[in-house]
């Protein structure tokens, strides 16, 4: 029987274009360089990607099978006309019984751990289904003073998405660097590497991200599930790559990387 969680994710795969949305904006066109480039240093063999919605960061892996699962139905469906190539796989990933032990040479989990309320018992499976020696790869939204855990839906609304996993908020939380690690190797992994990414990104998207927050507070109160709220992000993602664009011209981006010690996300690397 489906559950809050269940139910939220499978509407929002297919309501809400998040893999679209994702990469037509700033951070997401960074982290996806970012991403593939970690992916490309992952030795040969097959490669599962966790919460993989399209499919899009592992499509072209060149060393092995790739698989792909996500509990959201329609954004796997959508993958499947997009990249025939990626073994499709629904299923929830609280629940690792889908995978047979020892199978799996390397696996990703990009912006997906932030999303599952029992973390230790996630990743307790995946390390089940790694071969010794396996790999990982995870990646989370990183956090300065305050960690979340329930945020509200935003502009899930202006895609008809009404209710998330507690009401109307979802959960979705936060990592710093060290805490991945420490998380990882609790459940029985070695650390490779950890750090953070995106450090071109800190401190000056922060008035976007402010301005965007607050429209989204506004539009929840005053426009609920008005399509304004789309076409106000959608600009706002089209204005932040134009500042980059300009700001890198000028070496601005390698200075503000030079200058932060954490980036926007944090990663960790590990090995079974």
């Amino acid at each position: 029987m489906p559950d809050d969680y269940q139910r939220f994710y499978e509407l929002a795969g297919r309501q809400y274009p998040e893999d679209e949305l994702t990469y037509s904006s700033l951070s997401g066109l960074v982290r996806k360089k970012w991403v593939q480039a970690k992916i490309r240093e992952l030795p040969p063999g097959n490669l599962l990607d966790c919460g993989c919605n399209t499919g899009r960061l592992v499509a072209d892996w060149p060393k092995g099978k790739v698989f792909g699962v996500d509990i959201a139905f329609g954004a796997l469906r959508r993958g499947r006309r997009m990249f025939p190539r990626v073994n499709f796989i629904h299923a929830d990933l609280r629940c690792f019984g889908f995978i047979r032990d020892g199978s799996i040479d390397n696996a990703v989990v990009i912006e997906v751990l932030e999303h599952i309320d029992d973390p230790r018992g996630f990743i307790g499976g995946l390390r089940a289904a790694l071969k010794p020696g396996g790999r990982v790869l995870i990646t989370t939204p990183g956090y300065t003073r305050f960690r979340p855990t329930l945020i509200p839906l935003g502009v899930l609304k202006s895609y008809g998405i009404r209710s998330g996993t507690a009401g109307d908020l979802y959960f979705h939380t936060a990592y710093k660097p060290d805490e991945l690690a420490a998380l990882v190797t609790e459940c029985g992994f070695s650390v490779l590497e950890k750090g953070g990414f995106e450090h071109e990104l800190r401190g000056w998207v922060k008035p976007q991200v402010l301005l965007s927050n607050a429209f989204n507070k506004i539009s929840e109160r005053y426009l609920p599930g008005s399509k304004f709220g789309i076409l106000f992000n959608r600009a706002l993602r089209r204005l932040e790559i134009d500042i980059f664009q300009i700001l890198d011209i000028f070496g601005f981006t390698r200075l503000l990387k030079a200058l932060f010690r954490e980036g926007r996300r944090s990663y960790v690397l590990a090995r079974k």
